[in-house]
């Protein structure tokens, strides 16, 4: 009887116990990727049964860093974030911040000096560690750590490539203008360096779309204008499809004559007018 008691005890204690959840890459397996592009540069860092932490430097804007789950929170909440010195050092832990953890699939975001500061830790051999309440079992504590094993490796090549990322973002390119000659709807070289940018984000951000609105001069009949309008616009849909542009990212109205932007009474006016004019927005 007595040692059904004990063991009756120790089962309603288990209940009642807080239970801490603890998700980290074992040293063997822990790994940092690189994925680069002109536009965008990530570091990748997979932890097992959770999700990832995710460095990313879009261009024209700042260092950010993203944490990734796999079961995403129903609830807002708060977690604190640590720095923990590896086992082999005198064991040392500080606080760098309090952070909002929001419901979705990324329940971290922060920029700036933030990012920066986590980055230092990594690459100071610490281990940036999240603690913060189970959005499930709120007594619960569930303990995240962000391994800095193996951030060397690839810590050069993620710094090459926010080095050579191009100096603006996907807003220097909105309403965008390509010209055609007179009478003509075949792109010029010299039109081409503005739609190659406009490929390179479209390619990295897939919810980019991109409206082509086909414009000409007031000189013929208004039907054949619209007809000239329409072929300019898919002249110019066209390329981005070559260059790999997602069909459905894609959409083209012609306006033909209707729209002018200068005075159709001089040549000058008259090239201004003879356009596609390229807007960009996300869903």
């Amino acid at each position: 009887m007595l040692r059904f008691s004990a063991f009756l005890i120790s089962v309603l204690l288990s209940f009642s116990l807080p239970a801490v959840q603890r998700y980290q890459s074992p040293v063997a397996s822990a790994d940092w990727n690189v994925n680069s592009s002109p536009v965008l540069c990530e570091m990748i860092h997979p932890i097992d049964h959770y999700g990832e932490g995710r460095f990313v430097y879009a261009s024209g804007g700042e260092l950010a860093f993203q944490l990734r789950v796999l079961r995403a929170p129903t609830k807002d909440g708060v977690a604190s974030l640590y720095s923990v010195a590896p086992y082999w050092r005198e064991q040392e832990e500080s606080q760098i911040a309090q952070l909002t953890f929001s419901r979705g699939k990324m329940p971290v975001y922060v920029g700036g000096d933030l990012a920066q500061q986590i980055l230092n830790e990594l690459e100071a051999g610490h281990h940036p560690t999240l603690h913060y309440k189970d959005w499930a079992i709120y007594k619960n504590d569930v303990v995240v750590t962000i391994s800095s094993v193996n951030f060397h490796a690839n810590l050069d090549e993620f710094q090459q490539c926010i080095s050579d990322a191009l100096p603006y973002g996907p807003e220097s390119l909105r309403d965008t203008v390509v010209h055609f000659n007179n009478n003509e709807y075949v792109l010029q070289q010299s039109q081409l360096r503005k739609l190659r940018d406009i490929v390179l984000f479209a390619q990295v951000d897939s919810e980019m779309q991109i409206e082509l609105h086909g414009h000409t001069d007031a000189r013929g009949r208004r039907a054949y204008n619209r007809q000239l309008a329409e072929k300019r616009a898919r002249a110019v849909e066209q390329y981005l499809l070559e260059q790999g542009v997602s069909a459905r990212q894609i959409t083209r109205r012609a306006y033909g004559e209707g729209q002018p932007v200068a005075s159709n009474r001089t040549p000058q006016g008259r090239a201004k007018n003879r356009r596609v004019n390229i807007l960009l927005a996300r869903d």
